[in-house]
């Protein structure tokens, strides 16, 4: 298969992943008044899927490295597909949250297995850039999905779950046009007593430790801030009283900017390197998210800074992936994409839920915008060190 097809195909699945996953920010307000749920409990909401997706990271990236990848992620896809049309019929909160939890986790298995899948069809030259390439249908799933959700939110919030439902349910057979990579990878035999490709254990040994662990807590740090950014700007639009419509903009422009931001990062990256770049769009991003706290006396501003906070922080986090698999040799990739995925999602229930407390005990919206900044600033830290610890294997 041309690399253009087999990196667009990726590009479709994780724009379908993108989507599912940040659907609830786009149609949050209407959830929240259709089960009556104070500002805790539409956090749970949020963290539930995000739940779900650091347990399948986890789970599933092993599982990809020890019996392939390829039907790892045709299974994930479908599976993901059935919960989200589930979601649709939900009649209670809890059971929206259980519907949430396990189509996060199916959807995270996903992830897991695309990345290394697309990764190993490329020399190392390439690698960085087409991961990068793929991962921003990540953010366009968003921007796309979440425009035409504005478009229909007079129709309600089951709608949107219906038809993201079906067209990853429909999706999920392209995961067999891809070339499964692990059959050439895994060495052909194993000496007594020795680890399986995959294990979680070998993520740490032979100099992987350091920065595996900082690329952690690095990605951890940045999607507790994205997906705080994605679920709760909308929200403290909507109560600043901007609107339904700006306030589901406002997660559109996010995600925009980190379209851009990425796209424009590539062709950086290649001259300047990629930890370089991602460390410099870190640091300056955690200026932009703290200014963000400071623009909702208007749409323009509010857009605005929505915008410049995304092509910053999401553009720059983007890159993430393509920094992951040059941590890991390609036995144990899937499983170290995964664990570094689930470090993520663990953000991505930090971020949404502290939000939550913090705005039920009343606390200033800036103050939280301020704190989001900080965090940006802990990942421009990591991955300068994930710079100078990185294996040269």
């Amino acid at each position: 298969m041309r690399s253009a097809t087999l990196t667009a195909i990726a590009f479709a699945l994780v724009m379908l992943d993108g989507y599912d996953m940040l659907i609830l920010s786009f149609v949050g307000p209407l959830v929240a008044e259709a089960f009556r749920l104070n500002a805790h409990q539409l956090g749970t909401l949020f963290a539930a899927s995000f739940a779900g997706s650091m347990l399948g990271s986890l789970v599933f990236g092993a599982v990809a490295d020890r019996f392939g990848r390829r039907w790892v992620l045709v299974g994930t896809m479908f599976a993901g597909g059935l919960a989200t049309l589930a979601c649709s019929q939900a009649s209670s909160w809890v059971f929206f949250a259980i519907t949430r939890f396990v189509s996060g986790m199916a959807l995270g298995g996903a992830l897991a297995a695309v990345i290394p899948l697309v990764a190993e069809s490329f020399d190392k030259a390439k690698r960085s850039g087409h991961v990068t390439a793929m991962f921003v249908g990540y953010p366009l799933g968003a921007v796309v999905g979440g425009a035409i959700t504005t478009a229909l939110l007079q129709s309600g919030w089951r709608n949107p779950f219906i038809g993201a439902g079906v067209l990853t349910l429909v999706a999920a057979p392209a995961g067999l046009l891809f070339r499964e990579t692990l059959a050439m990878d895994r060495p052909k035999t194993t000496a007594p007593g020795a680890r399986q490709p995959g294990t979680l254990l070998q993520l740490f040994a032979n100099g992987r430790a350091a920065p595996t662990l900082f690329a952690a807590l690095g990605i951890f740090c940045l999607l507790c801030v994205a997906y705080l950014l994605n679920s709760w700007t909308p929200m403290l639009a909507r109560s600043a009283g901007l609107g339904t419509r700006i306030a589901a903009l406002s997660a559109v422009a996010i995600n925009l900017g980190g379209v851009a931001g990425a796209l424009l990062s590539i062709e950086f990256a290649r001259r300047f390197g990629l930890l370089r770049v991602m460390v410099i769009m870190f640091a300056l991003g955690s200026v932009a998210v703290a200014a963000l706290g400071a623009s909702f006396a208007s749409p323009v501003a509010l857009l605005s800074a929505a915008f410049i906070a995304g092509v910053l922080i999401i553009g720059g986090q983007l890159n993430c992936p393509a920094a992951f698999v040059r941590l890991y040799p390609e036995s144990m990739r899937a499983a170290g994409v995964g664990l570094q995925l689930t470090a993520g999602r663990f953000g991505s229930i930090v971020g949404p839920l502290a939000a939550g407390q913090l705005l039920t005990a009343r606390a200033d919206g800036t103050f939280l915008y301020l704190a989001a900044g900080a965090a940006c600033l802990v990942a421009a830290v990591c991955y300068a060190l994930v710079g100078t610890h990185e294996p040269k294997a």
